[in-house]
Order: C-alpha cells, then structure tokens, then sequence
C-alpha cells in the first residue's frame, strides 16, 4: 500500500488500560490502549506517511487521555506528518478530538 492510500481514517483502541489488555484474546483489546491509551497509537503513527498518496490525508480519533495536542506537536511531526484538530466534542466523560 506504500503511497497508494489517498484516506486513512483510524478509530484505534484509545482507552488507558493495562498493557496486557492491548492485542490481546478478550473484548478488552477492541479498547485496550494501553499506558495513556496510546501503544496502538503509537505503532502505527510513524507507519502513516509511507502509506499516503501525494495528497493523502489521515485522520485520527483521539480522547484527552490520549493527548492530542503532544501527538500533534511532537509525535507526528516525528513520523513526518502535520496536522491539526479538526473537530471536539464531549461526551459525558470523555472528551474526543479529531485530528
């Protein structure tokens, strides 16, 4: 897929949780996070650039555990991407950011 992807839309498991749960065999996983909510994350930001066309765009939901605004100031311009929130809205307890 390297370069041919022109949307990426990813709703990861964004919930902090134990690391055992990340990956594993139980619902936990379609959750699971890990420390902050982002190993999966994480793993796949600095995959994203390779995978986008010329004029891809990759758009990632988020919860504030997550920290959005690290991920945007340091974490993708690591893996050679830019970007900004595009949407947030809170929902009883969690509050979601777009990016």
């Amino acid at each position: 897929l390297g370069g041919a992807v022109d949307l990426l839309v990813f709703n990861p498991p964004y919930v902090p949780s134990p690391e055992d749960e990340v990956g594993g065999p139980r619902i936990e996983a379609a959750w699971a996070g890990g420390e902050r909510g982002r190993v999966v994350i994480d793993r796949l930001l600095p995959r994203v650039a390779n995978l986008l066309s010329e004029t891809g765009v990759f758009v990632l939901l988020t919860i504030a555990e997550n920290e959005p605004d690290q991920i945007l100031r340091e974490a993708a311009p690591a893996a050679g991407l830019s970007g900004e929130v595009i949407f947030e809205k809170r929902a009883w307890n969690e509050k979601y950011s777009i990016l």
